[in-house]
């Protein structure tokens, strides 16, 4: 290490537990807050120094293991050192005290609450106050002591040297009505628990590159919230998933209720999150199953000769992976009540086979599944045997299923256009504009060409410049484009994801497919 100005410490990872957040206000009423044995063993560990490439938790490590002299005095690199890790230490205070007040107000208060202003010091005796009796900076040099004369407190230096503990210190203020803030002395005597946790969280998120994370930036949270009640979890979640497209977040967790509620919370974000639960088998293995749906949970039941129960999570992922294929009106009865499997299955068939894909035989094996595994399974019915092949085969159906994509196309009303002509010797240009007046969506099935589905579509067919009268149908854009192709002179391109264009950005419909 050289110089005294070092540059942005970077955070590489981040571990957060229960005991890392206890130890952030384990302290006696009379004690001010010193949070530097927390930062060094939980957070300067963790924070590279970019310009030595070494973590400013080592730089301690190597100033403490051992003094440098030359001679009898101490080594000026030695001195250098120490004071290069003070501003890498006070670096990192000044970028938390950026962001921490901010992320707690935002994301942690309570809507009641005051606002708070969190600053840490770590000041250089140049800079505390010079009523602040506190040693921030690390040094080697006299022990100052401290001692009462007629109730004054008097600094003495001793006879010794030593390096001293650094001290960084925290100071809360309490935004009051009136617009001044006031200040908390012991925050660990006025807040309660949930306050500390969510002052600590924030502290510890401010550190957190959320403008530009680096590649392999984590985070990783054992069971650090298991004294807070749901609802001062549930913000800390909300935090977490905001944070998740930049951050890879491994969250560890005994608490089943919090881990059902997280993972009910990851839903919305499909495919960004895998659940997993550990078990112990009957030989104290442990083995790892798969949460993240019913096919998971299925598999695992199967694997403990568990097909009622098994049958039972097929039955369940079946109605829905329907309901994701299906757009909603396709999912209801005539008289608009939800339906049951077997209706949804029929439907599915149906809208498969109305829209073109090439290959239905997955739906048809669901069909026959459903006659024997999938109903029964859900009934009080155990007369009826279920057998592991019958129940692995429908599993192995049903993943077939869950590989078929469907995306939603272009929105309700969008409008598109293609023009032919007709062969010689009777020359005549036609134009077609469309209006999309349905739930269109894009079905992908694995190793085959995308298919845009079945709906309404209102059109005109303009002849020679003579616009003709508006129309309806119910097809597939491709057949609407085919079956006029098919009586063109052939001299545009047959693939009707090139030919039709999307008016409002003039680019072929094939583009608006991912």
């Amino acid at each position: 290490m050289d110089g005294t100005h070092p540059l942005p410490a970077n955070i590489n990872g981040c571990f957060i537990n229960h005991q890392f957040l206890f130890h952030f206000f384990n302290f006696r009423n009379s004690q001010n807050i010193n949070l530097f044995p927390v930062f060094i063993k939980d957070i300067l560990s963790f924070c590279k120094d970019e310009k030595t490439g070494l973590h400013i938790g080592e730089m301690y490590d190597d100033i403490t293991s051992s003094i440098i002299k030359t001679g009898k005095r101490i080594d000026p690199v030695y001195i250098s050192n120490i004071e290069y890790f003070n501003n890498s230490v006070k670096n990192v205070v000044e970028n938390i005290n950026i962001y921490a007040s901010d992320i707690y107000n935002k994301y942690f208060r309570d809507n009641e609450n005051f606002e708070l202003q969190i600053r840490l010091r770590y000041d250089s005796n140049l800079d505390k106050p010079t009523e602040d009796p506190n040693e921030y900076w690390l040094k080697y040099d006299r022990v100052i002591e401290y001692t009462k004369e007629n109730g004054i407190l008097k600094e003495h230096a001793s006879s010794y040297k030593k390096l001293n503990e650094p001290f960084i210190g925290l100071e809360i203020s309490e935004l009051q009505p009136n617009g001044s803030f006031r200040k908390i002395t012991k925050p660990h005597t006025y807040f309660n628990e949930a306050k500390l946790t969510a002052i600590a969280l924030s502290i510890r998120f401010a550190l957190l590159n959320l403008d530009k994370p680096a590649d392999g930036r984590f985070l990783a949270l054992d069971d650090m919230l298991i004294s807070l009640d749901m609802s001062n979890r549930a913000k800390v979640v909300d935090f977490l998933l905001e944070i998740s497209d930049k951050y890879k977040i491994y969250l560890f967790t005994h608490d089943k209720m919090f881990f059902e509620y997280f993972k009910h919370k990851t839903k919305r974000y499909q495919g960004e999150w895998v659940c997993k639960e550990i078990y112990m088998d009957d030989g104290k293995t442990p083995y790892i199953r798969n949460s993240e749906d019913y096919l998971g949970q299925a598999e695992h039941f199967i694997k403990q000769h568990e097909y009622e129960i098994a049958g039972n999570l097929l039955r369940k992922a079946a109605e829905l992976l329907c309901n994701n294929f299906l757009p909603a009106k396709w999912q209801l009865s005539t008289e608009y009540s939800k339906l049951d499997l077997n209706g949804l299955i029929q439907n599915c068939k149906r809208y498969a086979e109305e829209s073109e894909l090439n290959d239905i035989t997955i739906f048809e094996e669901l069909d026959s599944f459903r006659k024997f595994i999938l109903n029964p399974a859900s009934h009080d019915s155990y007369d009826i045997i279920k057998y592991r092949y019958e129940v692995e085969e429908c599993l192995f159906t049903l993943k077939s299923f869950q590989a078929i994509e469907v995306d939603s196309f272009l929105e309700y009303g969008t409008k598109l256009s293609f023009e032919l002509k007709t062969p010689l010797p009777n020359i005549e240009k036609y134009k077609f504009e469309i209006i999309l007046c349905d739930d269109f969506r894009v079905i992908k099935q694995p190793d085959a060409e995308p298919v845009i589905s079945k709906g309404m579509i209102n059109y005109r067919v303009i002849k020679n410049e003579i616009p003709g009268n508006i129309q309806s149908a119910n097809t597939t854009i491709k057949k609407f484009y085919d079956v006029n192709y098919s009586k063109s002179d052939k001299s545009r391109s047959p693939d009707y994801l090139n030919s039709i264009i999307e008016l409002r950005t003039e680019e072929p419909i094939g583009s608006f497919i991912l």
